[in-house]
């Protein structure tokens, strides 16, 4: 292919940011345009590659009104072989439309956390920031990928790939969660029950930026570089 990749950025809230990804965009020739799910998302001849990012919503709430056309676009970019790479409800949403299924987990998993990956060359152990309280369940013809001991974080189907971590993370992207937080009642609750965690995770966001931002570029790398080849 000659030329940037149109790829669409997919935002849960018109005010997210889309973290590092416009810092590693000319490192992994994307040209990334944002777009909100509330908004009319684009037709798969549009796209040349599609990244979802995160919800504080669950991906199996059936009164969100933009859920079920996002699990429809998701299935048409999948038919059309465009490759989709999920991130945290992201990748829940992405496995549901490829049969897999959500659910709340039973505990959750917060950190910068390593995980048991099966494919090293492709998904690097980290540790990866998650922050995610429900988990998926791998798509029956999905490969699962990695893991940790309390959810399933990666898994590869064709040209999709969905991760439950969150690569792309930024201290910006952080700002906006704890704008989030401190704005919703249960949010403020949330906050209430984790102590010195958030601003912990602060810290080691700033002390891990640049590396994570390194590693992130890496995964999308292989990713898209593996899905340029599938089915030829």
């Amino acid at each position: 292919m000659t030329g940037s990749r149109r790829c669409v950025v997919v935002v849960h809230d018109p005010q997210d940011s889309i973290g590092v990804l416009p810092d590693i965009a000319a490192e992994l020739d994307l040209d990334p345009f944002v777009v909100s799910v509330e908004d009319a998302l684009p037709a798969p001849s549009e796209v040349d590659c599609a990244i979802v990012l995160g919800s504080p919503e669950s991906a199996y709430d059936s009164r969100l009104p933009w859920l079920a056309p996002e699990q429809l676009w998701l299935r048409a970019l999948v038919s059309a072989s465009i490759p989709v790479f999920g991130v945290c409800f992201g990748s829940q949403a992405l496995a549901r439309a490829l049969g897999g299924s959500v659910h709340r987990n039973h505990t959750p998993e917060i950190g910068w956390t390593p995980v048991d990956t099966a494919d090293p060359a492709l998904l690097a152990p980290g540790p990866w920031l998650n922050f995610h309280f429900d988990a998926f369940t791998v798509p029956p013809r999905a490969t699962e990928v990695a893991r940790t001991a309390l959810a399933p974080q990666a898994y590869v189907e064709g040209r999709c790939m969905g991760v439950q971590f969150h690569p792309e993370i930024s201290e910006e992207m952080y700002e906006g969660w704890q704008r989030y937080w401190r704005g919703s009642p249960s949010g403020a609750r949330m906050l209430a029950g984790l102590g010195d965690l958030p601003e912990r995770l602060r810290a080691e966001l700033r002390e891990r930026g640049d590396l994570n931002a390194k590693m992130c570029a890496e995964l999308l790398g292989a990713f898209l570089e593996r899905t340029a080849t599938v089915g030829e």
